[in-house]
């Protein structure tokens, strides 16, 4: 009766062993997993001196939502000088158009000269060879065709030069083009004044008061998006090959013990973790060690999220992947 005992004790503990190990190769798990959410780094476009702080630390806030302001006045005043360049501008783009128009009224002078020149040079030479009219006139009338002809290119060339500085008229000229890009720029850093939310989420690391130094492009608090929830799982090579993406995954997060969330494999690595460190392995020496990899596996939450619990980023999970067999026979 002993040895019975003893021998269906044994059984079942090869049963209970064999159970385990075949729920373990259809439901691979780690507890090398956190979750993520998209994180916003919050800076401003320019820099200045922060005027108004609308916002508090773990504040939920809108996408498009007002956060905080920079002191205006060094901007506006930046405006107004640029403003007043462009009128500069246009002024002296209007004055040399209106140079251009009496240079435009000198040539049809000198061409109406040039050809009254051409005409009495023409009654004059004719007399000359008549014998009418003396040499002396006859050169005196060709010296007058030739500075007519002289003050007419003279006057093109001034024409030219005139129009070639200028440039094209109106928005295409270049000096114009330059202030009223000038103009531009100044309201875009005017309008940079104002910092709005990128996304609907939580505030996060807010330490920003009224008068403080904001530099440009660098983050003065975080800005955690509540759209997207997932955890990066880190599973050993040995359970990888057995996981496919769309395979179903329980969730357990550790500050809410006994609570399943639903989710699903989103995505997975092609490289180790260890393969994008800083320093990663070189295993050529002599004295290596194998060591199992982990490879990271995106887990995206299914279905509504309970409002009871809510995620923070970074906090610890554990992820049971429902790998069914035929989804195993298909990647053996």
């Amino acid at each position: 009766m002993r040895k019975l005992i003893v021998a269906l004790i044994i059984i079942a503990v090869v049963i209970a062993a064999g159970g385990y190990w075949h729920y373990n190769r259809l439901h691979p798990s780690t507890d090398d997993a956190y979750v993520k959410a998209h994180i916003v780094n919050i800076a401003s476009q320019v820099s200045g001196r922060a005027n108004q702080v609308l916002i508090k630390n773990h504040q939920q806030v809108s996408q498009g939502e007002l956060l905080f302001t920079l002191e205006p006045k060094q901007f506006k005043i930046a405006l107004q000088q640029a403003e007043a360049k462009l009128a500069v501008e246009q002024q002296s783009v209007q004055s040399a158009r209106d140079n251009i128009a009496a240079d435009q009224a000198i040539v049809a002078q000198k061409r109406a000269e040039l050809t009254l020149a051409e005409q009495n040079a023409k009654r004059t030479l004719a007399l000359v060879a008549k014998g009418q009219v003396s040499i002396a006139e006859g050169d005196q009338v060709r010296s007058q065709l030739t500075v007519a002809k002289a003050a007419l290119q003279a006057a093109q060339e001034s024409l030219k030069q005139a129009r070639d500085q200028l440039g094209p008229f109106g928005d295409m000229n270049a000096q114009i083009r330059q202030a009223q890009a000038d103009v531009d720029q100044a309201k875009l850093n005017l309008s940079h004044t104002k910092i709005y939310a990128a996304a609907a989420g939580i505030l996060d690391q807010v330490s920003l008061r009224p008068g403080d130094t904001v530099t440009a492009l660098q983050s003065q608090f975080a800005l955690i998006e509540n759209n997207e929830w997932w955890v990066d799982a880190n599973f050993k090579e040995t359970d990888i090959g057995r996981i496919n993406v769309g395979q179903s995954a329980n969730i357990v997060i550790d500050m809410y013990p006994g609570v399943r969330f639903k989710g699903k494999v989103a995505s997975m690595s092609y490289g180790s973790g260890a393969s994008f460190s800083l320093l990663p392995p070189e295993n050529a020496t002599g004295n290596w060690v194998k060591v199992t990899q982990r490879f990271p596996v995106k887990i995206s939450f299914t279905g509504q999220l309970p409002v009871s619990y809510p995620l923070r980023v970074g906090s610890s999970a554990t992820v049971t992947v429902s790998v069914s067999v035929s989804v195993k026979s298909q990647s053996s």
